[in-house]
């Protein structure tokens, strides 16, 4: 753990959130669109508790989601005190996000992956409606507007422009714009 991390814990301020944010988003292994949630969550569908408790990376240090399955990991083998701990991990992030503003254009709120905005709108009892990207003075914002029509901004310029890097750097490619492999076909095969 982090001294950043252990500050925030112990003092969840918005400024110690995001200075533990900084650490991460400084780290050369920040990936916001990591598969490090997939790989606890495979590792739980498998009850391999122990080692979905000691998986370790600096893209969930951050993420309410990867403590809650730790939490869970440490429940089904039975040790109460550490998922406790787990659980007031989670709690804490998902505190330190709604500090960093109010949902707004003007105060949106810092995510450090993208997932955490989902994990956000279930902390704020809301529901995923509808999404779209916006750029604004050299900053990204996620606009996700819920089933209660509440407009809720998050600003995903340091994901963003990460995710821009790791793309550039031949580190990244969405599933989506892989190339397909195009066979030949023979002429007189046209419907295939």
């Amino acid at each position: 753990m982090t001294d950043q991390f252990f500050n925030f814990i112990s003092e969840t301020t918005k400024e110690n959130f995001q200075s533990a944010q900084q650490e991460v988003f400084s780290d050369n292994a920040y990936n916001p669109y990591s598969d490090d949630l997939d790989l606890i969550e495979e590792l739980l569908d498998e009850n391999k508790f122990d080692e979905a408790v000691n998986y370790l990376s600096v893209n969930v240090l951050l993420s309410a989601r990867a403590h809650l399955y730790k939490n869970y990991a440490l429940t089904q083998l039975g040790k109460e005190k550490e998922a406790q701990a787990e659980l007031i991990f989670a709690h804490k992030i998902l505190e330190g996000i709604s500090l960093t503003g109010d949902g707004t254009l003007v105060k949106p709120y810092l995510i450090t992956r993208i997932s955490d905005e989902k994990d956000f709108l279930s902390y704020l009892e809301e529901v995923f409606a509808r999404q779209s990207l916006v750029s604004d003075n050299g900053h990204f914002y996620d606009v996700i507007v819920t089933q209660s029509e509440r407009r809720i901004y998050f600003d995903i310029t340091t994901p963003y422009l990460k995710m821009q890097n790791l793309m550039d750097d031949g580190k990244m490619q969405l599933s989506f714009l892989d190339e397909q492999v195009v066979k030949e076909k023979k002429w007189w095969q046209f419907w295939k």
